[in-house]
């Protein structure tokens, strides 16, 4: 682990100063630049995101620790997602005994927070979450540094640590990532037999109450992986599947906000362009009839549109990343929901489709942000966005440089795409191949619409994950 630091203490960035101030070696000015990073944090997930990265600051010796954190409100039981309200509880207890509150005032934090971690989680990473069952055994550390909670947790988090020395934010997205590999593999005609193991997988792995979770045994269902979760069902067998969609469209319709939009994880936090993009592509291939829900959830998805064409981004890098899956959406909605809004449409995809035109880099590829080195996740995204939209030289130079970023083995790399916790990027090696497959898949499909009937291909051989799970 002091290796895998070391290889990231000369980096640029505020990660940097914490591998530093973690091996004792900080530099003079990383206080003042750790500070600086602080004052100018600004993101859609507000003040805990901020009280989080204080808190790792401070555990590191990088930051003081703030007496005002040792108070910071809680949400309410069940009103926020499962790790948000254990993660604060760690907040609250290291910042009251890291600026001298006597261990009574932490008690309460305390006593939930073991209850918690004993009792909230089917898994023994909690919720799969390793940042946040990190963060609990610190505070718990703090005030009993012999608890069984913190001998046993260590254990489970040593097991977790990868090959090159580091450890993950999250231990596994199986259920996330088989569903999105599942999705390409269908429309590029994988063999039909080995595509209904992979969906009785998927669909063995949904939660009582209709949604899934990024990973199996995990209790926090959200949008996104619910969604993906959907399309591949519908796509692979909507038959053999329809309970399991059924249930899903159900819970998704029962978190949309009234005024339009889907949130991540639960009914009342502020809907999220990406996520109603995710809805609306697993909710409007079924509608036959007009639907309030999903029409409030167009029309969010077309408000939240820049003048530049971009959408805003929430978990994902790039800046394709949520145009894709935007444009997937509004191209494909059947005519009972795309009529009475059909202008409005037709300007938001020609707005999409100059952003990418305008930012396609001489390469022929994209970048996370325009001006970047093409990688090919984002260029990925913008070739599929661009099919949808018919808009065929533009994808078909895009489709080029793709071709050419494979690698031998026939995978894709590129950097980090996803964000967790929020805006913190880490990488799942799979995505590129996954996004890329589907890019190439996209050129040879009329738009909005899958194969009838999956094709033979040659045999496919997958290696076994090093992690103790299927999919």
């Amino acid at each position: 682990m002091a290796a895998y630091l070391g290889r990231s203490r000369s980096n640029q960035g505020w990660q940097a100063l914490l591998a530093r101030a973690a091996l004792g070696e900080p530099r003079a000015g990383d206080r003042f630049l750790a500070a600086s990073y602080l004052s100018g944090f600004d993101h859609f997930t507000g003040a805990r995101k901020k009280a989080l990265l204080t808190t790792l600051f401070a555990v590191c010796g990088v930051l003081p620790y703030d007496r005002r954190l040792a108070g910071l409100e809680l949400p309410d039981a069940g009103g926020s997602a499962a790790w948000t309200r254990l993660v604060l509880l760690a907040v609250r207890v290291l910042h009251g005994r890291g600026t001298g509150l006597p261990p009574s005032t932490a008690a309460g934090n305390a006593e939930e927070l073991l209850r918690l971690l004993q009792r909230g989680s089917a898994r023994e990473v909690w919720e799969g979450n390793l940042l946040a069952h990190l963060l609990a055994l610190h505070a718990v550390h703090s005030i009993d540094p012999g608890a069984p909670a913190v001998s046993s947790g260590l254990g489970v988090l040593a097991a977790r640590q990868n090959p090159d020395g580091g450890i993950p934010f999250v231990e596994s997205h199986n259920l996330f990532l088989t569903a999105k590999a599942g999705l390409a593999l269908v429309r590029a005609g994988a063999r039909h037999h080995m595509m209904l193991r992979i969906g009785d997988y998927v669909a063995s792995g949904q939660n009582p109450v209709g949604g899934w979770a990024y990973a199996s045994r995990v209790r926090q269902i959200d949008v996104d992986s619910t969604a993906v979760c959907v399309q591949f069902l519908r796509a692979l067998d909507h038959v053999r599947y329809r309970g399991a969609i059924g249930r899903a469209e159900r819970l998704l319709r029962s978190l949309a906000d009234p005024g339009g939009g889907l949130p991540t994880y639960r009914k009342g936090e502020p809907p999220e362009a990406e996520m109603t993009a995710a809805g609306l592509l697993a909710l409007a291939p079924g509608s036959r009839q007009p639907d309030p829900v999903l029409h409030n959830a167009v029309v969010f998805l077309l408000d939240q549109q820049s003048d530049d064409g971009t959408w805003p981004r929430s978990w994902t890098m790039s800046e394709s990343s949520v145009m894709g899956r935007a444009v997937h959406a509004l191209s494909c909605l059947p005519s009972v929901l795309s009529q009475s809004l059909a202008k409005r449409i037709a300007r938001s995809l020609e707005r999409a489709a100059t952003r990418l035109r305008e930012t396609q880099n001489e390469d022929g590829g994209w970048a996370q942000r325009p001006g970047g080195a093409s990688d090919p996740t984002s260029t990925a995204h913008a070739v599929a966005a661009l099919h949808r939209m018919e808009h065929r030289d533009l994808a078909h130079t895009g489709t080029r440089w793709l071709v050419a970023a494979q690698r031998p083995g026939g995978g894709f790399h590129g950097p980090a795409d996803q964000v967790g916790p929020r805006p913190i990027p880490y990488d799942f090696p799979s995505l590129p191949s996954i996004h890329a497959l589907t890019a190439l898949t996209a050129r040879s499909r009329p738009r909005g619409r899958a194969p009838s009937a999956p094709a033979a291909l040659g045999a496919t051989t997958t290696a076994p994950s090093r992690r103790r799970e299927a999919g």
